[in-house]
């Protein structure tokens, strides 16, 4: 069965019953002997129900068969965009049928769909569990999914209807439903430097800020754009709107102290070069094909992402060191990446600040990664081998450097001139 909203002025619906009945026949096997089998006999049956109407009414030609129909009006006080007036009805499909002693399978009815359609259009249903106060997770989808109305919900089975211009006039039952999603991609930032090799060759701080801050200033841009659409709501549903506004400054915020930490450590801004080169011949071993035409770049969630989370890393005293952030993203998107890039940071920046050898703090673990699924955990695997096989390459030129370095030390100078490969 299936329920759904109906307008005040609502008065006939047209249901339409399909099934499927099977019955036993015989079929000639490969040597030209009877076999038995299952035959499918497909059922269609197409009824008027008047509203209001509610009890039980056989299906025509169908000795059995009943569709079970309840109609009741709603109390639509405190639900925003439900009219007065408007009804919930809900529709079964009831099989009644006397199974036979010898063979009760006759008396079931298979792949059964009801499908409802009518002259006016059906009322969206409203989300109750986001539109009142309660679960910041329930108020959050409520207002991303506002313009996103479902019309009937299945019992037993899911529900799935038709839009036409934007309005609905056919419901269906489905057991497999589906949906189209779209995809997401992210937006250019006009004059932000998003290049990897060329983030990883930033000369000094000032050089950092001016390719990261158009990053930041496009972020602000957009939150304020935000703003514009708050005033038309009401209730939680602005409440929600503007907290979520207030968290999106404050990660632009957060960012800002991100680039503002690379122009005055030094060793986070080297930490972030060499990330950045990591991560580029990381993917470029992984996809030569893709980025032998192209340079590798980060999306603009990715670089945020870094920047934001770059102080609470580089700073323990920072605001935000206990700051856990959810990088939610659909599969594709980049996640891996980012974190990847976030990583990265992390350990060279560890190394960096404690450059003894046996130094307690930049030793261990610094990353720690779980997966649950088996092919997933591969995958990431190696993607993360690759990384650190690249900073590993990173490192080595300055462990050439330092041990030619340490041997001129503890020689005499007699001529001997020391080489190292000044590029990897």
């Amino acid at each position: 069965g299936l329920s759904f909203l109906v307008a005040k002025e609502a008065q006939a619906l047209s249901v339409t019953v399909r099934w499927g009945d099977y019955g036993q026949g015989e079929v000639e096997d490969g040597e030209g002997k009877p076999l038995k089998v299952w035959q499918r006999c497909p059922r269609e049956r197409t009824m008027q129900v008047s509203i209001p109407q509610a009890g039980d009414f056989p299906i025509p030609d169908c000795s059995g068969l009943f569709l079970h129909v309840d109609e009741r009006p709603i109390d639509t006080e405190g639900l925003a965009g439900i009219p007065d007036g408007t009804r919930a009805v809900s529709i079964f499909l009831v099989n009644r049928r006397e199974p036979e002693a010898n063979n009760p399978d006759l008396a079931f009815a298979f792949q059964a769909e009801i499908e409802v359609s009518g002259e006016l259009a059906f009322v969206p249903r409203p989300n109750l569990r986001g539109a009142r106060e309660g679960d910041w997770d329930e108020r959050m989808a409520d207002l991303h999914y506002a313009d996103t109305p479902e019309y009937a919900t299945g019992h037993g089975v899911s529900a799935d209807w038709d839009l036409v211009d934007g309005v609905c006039r056919r419901l269906r039952t489905a057991w497999i439903p589906s949906a189209e999603v779209e995809k997401t991609e992210t937006m250019p930032v006009q004059d932000a430097e998003l290049g990897m090799d060329a983030l990883g060759r930033l000369a000094d701080g000032p050089a950092a800020q001016d390719a990261l801050r158009p990053l930041v200033a496009e972020y602000r841009a957009w939150i304020d754009s935000r703003r514009n659409d708050v005033s038309a709501l009401s209730g939680v549903r602005r409440e929600t709107a503007e907290e979520l506004l207030r968290l999106a400054a404050l990660a632009a915020e957060r960012m800002q102290r991100g680039i503002h930490m690379l122009s005055n450590d030094a060793d986070a801004l080297d930490a972030f070069r060499v990330a950045n080169r990591a991560v580029a011949r990381a993917l470029r071993r992984r996809l030569p094909e893709q980025f032998a035409k192209q340079p590798p770049h980060w999306r603009a969630f990715q670089l945020a992402f870094i920047l934001l989370n770059l102080p609470g890393i580089a700073d323990p005293s920072d605001l935000h060191r206990e700051t856990v952030d959810l990088l939610f993203f659909p599969t594709g998107g980049g996640k891996t990446e980012a974190y990847l890039g976030l990583a990265a940071l992390a350990m060279v920046l560890r190394r960096l600040r404690n450059p003894e050898w046996n130094a307690r703090q930049g030793a261990g673990v610094s990353v720690i990664m779980r997966y649950t699924l088996r092919l997933l955990t591969l995958d990431q695997l190696a993607r993360a081998t690759g990384l650190v096989c690249a900073l590993e390459l990173e490192r080595e030129p300055a462990r050439i450097r330092e041990f030619y370095e340490v041997r001129a030390q503890r020689v005499e100078p007699v001529g001997l001139v020391y080489l190292w490969p000044e590029t990897n």
